[in-house]
């Protein structure tokens, strides 16, 4: 009877040293966290704006292509002179020396541009983690929890321990706070022109 009612204590002590757990889903937070739907709209912007950028660029190296091959053809002819000849090669070299800068800076402009936006995105991520875990806080000791874990690892959690429309909600009053309080400016700045085959991508 003994070593049962020991039994019984110990169990009770350890259900009794059990933490209060909450969960939450990163997931939902990036869908309905509006500052993180707002980041997630301005880096989309970003991206058709470099894509642009990119296409326009592409179009000037297939267009440089296509007149280096007219060039090639024409010193093909048979009936180019000596003279003809030497002027057309002459020709055929400065277009290639072009055209190689200009695939070379296509290159470069899209490896600046990726890299842009994964650096805003690695921001982004650290931006919301880091609201998140604000506003975990908060909502842990409303409801007297002693830890706050995320959803992805677990493979099993009871619905009743999911914190996460709670954090949300903490989140979306904290930013709509904040952003009522900033002063709206309105400019009429014009928009800025397509920057020329080879230039850098603007810092976003």
């Amino acid at each position: 009877m003994k070593s049962f009612f020991a039994l019984l204590l110990a169990s009770a002590s350890l259900f009794a040293a059990t933490p209060n757990v909450g969960i939450v889903d990163d997931q939902e937070i990036f869908k309905k966290y509006a500052k993180a739907t707002d980041l997630q709209a301005e880096i989309r912007k970003s991206e058709e704006s470099a894509q642009a950028s990119v296409n326009e660029r592409i179009k000037a190296v297939e267009q440089l292509q296509t007149e280096l091959q007219g060039v090639d053809k024409r010193g093909q002819d048979p009936m180019l002179s000596e003279n003809g000849k030497k002027a057309v090669a002459a020709e055929f070299q400065q277009k290639n020396a072009t055209f190689q800068q200009r695939r070379a800076e296509l290159q470069t402009f899209v490896n600046e541009a990726r890299n842009a936006i994964q650096q805003r995105v690695g921001e982004m991520n650290k931006q919301i983690v880091a609201d998140a875990r604000v506003q975990a806080e908060k909502v842990a000791k409303a409801k007297g929890l002693n830890l706050i874990i995320g959803k992805a690892p677990v493979l099993f959690s009871d619905a009743s321990l999911d914190v996460t429309e709670d954090v949300i909600k903490e989140l979306n009053a904290t930013y709509k706070a904040s952003a009522s309080v900033a002063v709206p400016t309105i400019t009429t700045a014009p928009v800025a022109p397509v920057p020329a085959a080879g230039d850098k991508p603007a810092a976003k």
